[in-house]
C-alpha cells in the first residue's frame, strides 16, 4: 500500500484517495444526480402507499378506501408522463376489489405473511381439536356428519325452516338400500384412494412395488 505525507504532515493511504475520486466523479456525474432523485421520489410514492395500507391509525374500511382512492388518482396522473406507474395502476385497479376488507374485519389477514400466519394458527388449532393435520381429510369424512347434526338438531334446525321433515325414521325411510350402499361405497372408495395417496407421498416408491406386485397377482390368475 502506497503511503505519502500532505503537506501539513497527516499520513494519508493512496488507495482511499484513489476510491475518493472515483465516488467523486459518479456523485458529480449528472446522470446518476437525476436516478437519485427519481428514486427519492419513488420512495415518497411507495412510502405514502404503505402508510395507507399499513392503517396505523386504525381507520375504517371506508377511510382507507378513500385514501386509496385519492392516491390512485395521483398515480394515474402521474401515469400520464410516466409510463413506469401504469403497471402499479393496473394492479392497484385489478386487485381493489379485495383490498380493504381486513379493516372492517380483523380475521381477514392483510398481507400474505398474516394468510400464512393465520393459517398455521388454524392448523394448529385444528389439530389440537381433531387430532388431524390434514383439514381436507377430516372435513371428507367429519365434515358430512357435522353437517347432518347441524340440520336436525335444536328447536328450529335449518331443514324444518325450509319445509323439509326432521323426523329421523322418516328421512331414513326415504332413502333406499341400494342407495345407502351406493353412497357407503363411493365414501369407502374416496377413503382408500387418500389412504394410497397417503402412503405414496410418505414413500412412493414402496407403493408402486406394491401396484405392480397386484397388477402381478391378477396377470398370473387371470393366465391359469
Amino acid at each position: 500500500m502506497h503511503i505519502y505525507l500532505s503537506p501539513r504532515g497527516m499520513r494519508i493511504e493512496m488507495p482511499l484517495c484513489e476510491l475518493d475520486a472515483i465516488l467523486t466523479s459518479f456523485i458529480a456525474d449528472k446522470r446518476v444526480r437525476s436516478l437519485v432523485k427519481s428514486l427519492k421520489s419513488d420512495w415518497q410514492i411507495f412510502k405514502r402507499l404503505r402508510r395507507i395500507l399499513e392503517n396505523e391509525d386504525k381507520k375504517s374500511k371506508e377511510v382507507v378506501e378513500g385514501r386509496m382512492r385519492r392516491f390512485l388518482s395521483f398515480l394515474e396522473r402521474k401515469a400520464t408522463t410516466s409510463k413506469k406507474y401504469a403497471p402499479l395502476v393496473k394492479q392497484i385497479k385489478k386487485f381493489w376489489g379485495g383490498l380493504f376488507h381486513a379493516y372492517d374485519h380483523d380475521c381477514i389477514p392483510r398481507t400474505n405473511n398474516d394468510m400464512e400466519r393465520f393459517i398455521w394458527e388454524l392448523r394448529k388449532k385444528w389439530k389440537r381439536m381433531t387430532s388431524c393435520t390434514r383439514i381436507d381429510e377430516w372435513s371428507a369424512y367429519r365434515a358430512p356428519t357435522g353437517i347432518y347434526m347441524f340440520n336436525l338438531i335444536g328447536s328450529s334446525p335449518p331443514l324444518k325452516e325450509l319445509g323439509f321433515s326432521v323426523d329421523l325414521s322418516e328421512m331414513l325411510s326415504s332413502v333406499s338400500y341400494d342407495s345407502y350402499r351406493r353412497c357407503m361405497g363411493e365414501y369407502e372408495g374416496q377413503k382408500e384412494d387418500d389412504r394410497i395417496r397417503r402412503r405414496a407421498n410418505h414413500d412412493a416408491e414402496a407403493v408402486l412395488e406394491e401396484i405392480e406386485r397386484m397388477n402381478s397377482e391378477v396377470s398370473l390368475e387371470s393366465v391359469v
